[in-house]
Order: C-alpha cells, then structure tokens, then sequence
C-alpha cells in the first residue's frame, strides 16, 4: 500500500460537453522547499554550497521571513472529476482546504478526510 497526505487546493464546476455538471477536484501534496542546488566539483562550487548552507539557516531562523519566502512547495497529485451522483456515493462532501490521505492498494484508489 502507498499513500500521500494533502490539502484540497481547489474545487470547481464545470459543465461537460453533454451539459451536466461535472466538479473537479484538485489535491496537492506540501513538500520541504528544498533550496538552490549548487553543482560542479572545483573550489568555488564547494564554497558556494557552504555559503547557500549557512544561509538557508540564516532565513530558517527568522521565522517571519521564512513563511514569506515559502519553504514548502506544493506537488500536484491528483485530480477527480465527479458528477453530481457520483459526489453524493463519495460519502461527504470536500472542501478547499481540507486535509485528506490518498492510498493506494491493489488497484484502488481511497480518499478520506483527516
């Protein structure tokens, strides 16, 4: 079994092209912003990794900046389009913001509110 925790980013209504109505929604995993990556083998390169360090815990330290700044980055995961039927057998509705699990298991997909 694999599973991800995330948010409810967004809900919309949409007509399909039959005129039903169809809601889509999104599901975004938050993930640590991993910060710049500095590359090359030579002095300099080393330096710059050193300096890039210290300064991300400069910025971790000032807690203001640092939700400024964002130090996560949304993932997008998935997204379900459901008509009006089908959202009422998902068993409660979802709304923007709410915090859900995703699982998955032999060839299921399972969705619920934490």
């Amino acid at each position: 079994m694999a599973s991800f925790k995330g948010y409810v980013i967004s809900k919309t209504l949409m007509p399909d092209p039959l005129g039903n109505k169809l809601i889509k929604i999104d599901i975004v995993e938050e993930r640590e912003n991993p910060g710049p990556i500095v590359t090359g083998g030579d002095e300099s390169a080393m330096m710059a990794r050193e300096v890039m360090n210290m300064m991300q815990q400069v910025l971790k330290s000032m807690p203001l900046l640092n939700q400024a700044l964002g130090n996560k980055v949304l993932i997008p995961r998935i997204t379900i389009w459901l008509t009006d039927d089908e959202i009422e057998y998902f068993g409660g509705k979802l709304d923007v913001g709410d915090y859900v699990e995703v699982t998955l298991q032999n060839g299921v997909i399972g969705i619920k509110r934490i």
